[in-house]
């Protein structure tokens, strides 16, 4: 029992980049005020965190599967504690700016190795199931950190950075030993050598899947971002209030998560993520009509749903499209949605200032993107059984 304890654990490690990340939505006017920023440089904070995220996120799982999975993980959940801490205490902006990137960084150690060691003993046909219980720990991050940030705005919006810092050193000194690369995968990888395992990622296939977790995050899935300056600068709603408005969109996306893994399961990657980027994105569109606190809750539950279930479809794809290479192309898919976050946090928040409604639909329309990009890449999880 102690030991399933401690394997939970994994899937709660899954909350940490989006705690970091998403923690400082409903703060923006607090930080705006202790840093003297505007909205726009606001932008650079998650960009500081989301850039090196992505970057080192193309090759932290292919390091990881050569070194050992369980010789980086715990140590990258500690400084990336330690990082989280400094953001708390940063005296200037770019002080702060500069713990979010150390932050960044050592999250992209954590999120591809955690879902490689738990996907690795599954079965194709199980591995949906996994990566939706993955993406709900996801999930847990997204709708604690609203939460967690909008309380703290109201009272010290340090206290989120280190109540967050607390939970990931807690989560590095209890989390279990991870496992590292089958045995199977370790020869395979051998027989290829290390340049043919980098080269295995520059296949058409994964380059269209990488092209649809940028697209999916860039658009549609990356809309949290506008519903948070939405709830706070349009709104009108208080600190505590913005957080409970992305709470409830973080609860439906942690109960649907699971649940879609199922549906993909049965449907087959490809359909899943198909129907998922096209809901999505429609919600995503319906967004700019909400002009009251109630409208912009229910929709935003609506679509907060729909934005974990393509998490979840694209993951799926990922975790089965290399075997021999699972780490390497979670996190090279990985580091491509990552990428779509850092260049949005910078593309439309000074587009929102002049129009949320141009920022909301021009976001949802690059869903039609990422859909071609996914039907185009020919990769399904039914093929891997």
């Amino acid at each position: 029992m102690n030991g399933e304890w401690r394997r939970s654990l994994l899937y709660v490690g899954g909350s940490m980049g989006p705690l970091g990340t998403f923690v400082m939505l409903p703060m923006f006017p607090e930080l705006r005020t202790t840093y003297s920023v505007t909205t726009a440089q606001l932008g650079w904070a998650l960009w500081c965190y989301l850039v090196p995220f992505a970057a080192l996120l193309l090759v932290s799982g292919t390091i990881a599967d050569r070194w050992g999975r369980s010789r980086i993980l715990r140590p990258a959940v500690a400084l990336y504690a330690v990082a989280t801490a400094a953001c708390a205490l940063a005296p200037s902006y770019i002080w702060f700016l500069a713990a979010r990137f150390a932050q960044g960084s050592m999250n992209a150690f954590i999120t591809p190795l955690l879902l490689a060691a738990l996907t690795e003993s599954v079965a194709a046909s199980g591995v949906g199931r996994i990566v939706g219980r993955y993406a709900a720990g996801q999930a847990l991050g997204q709708l604690t950190a609203p939460i967690l940030g909008g309380l703290s705005a109201d009272v010290n919006w340090r206290l989120a950075f280190l109540a967050t810092a607390a939970l990931g050193m807690a989560i590095a000194m209890l989390m279990p030993r991870v496992a590292d690369a089958s045995p199977r995968s370790v020869g395979e990888a051998q027989t290829l050598g290390a340049p043919a395992r980098w080269r295995s990622l520059l296949r058409r296939p994964l380059l269209l899947l990488a092209a649809t977790a940028l697209l999916s995050a860039l658009g549609p899935i990356g809309s949290r971002v506008l519903v948070g300056l939405s709830s706070r600068d349009v709104i009108g709603l208080t600190g505590s209030g913005a957080g409970l408005l992305l709470f409830a969109g973080g609860v439906a996306g942690m109960a649907a998560a699971p649940l879609w893994g199922i549906v993909l399961d049965r449907w087959g990657g490809r359909q899943a993520a198909a129907v998922a980027i096209t809901v999505c994105s429609g919600l995503v569109a319906v967004l700019p009509a909400a002009r009251s606190a109630w409208v912009l809750a229910v929709i935003w539950c609506v679509a907060g749903a729909a934005t974990q279930t393509v998490v979840v479809s694209f993951q799926s794809l990922a975790s089965v499209a290399a075997p021999d290479n699972r780490a390497g192309t979670l996190s090279f898919t990985l580091s491509h949605r990552f990428a779509g976050h850092a260049v949005g946090s910078v593309l439309w928040l000074p587009v929102f200032t002049v129009s949320p409604t141009i920022a909301y639909l021009a976001s949802a329309g690059i869903g039609l993107l990422a859909l071609a990009t996914v039907l185009a890449s020919g990769l399904n999880t039914l093929d891997q059984r």
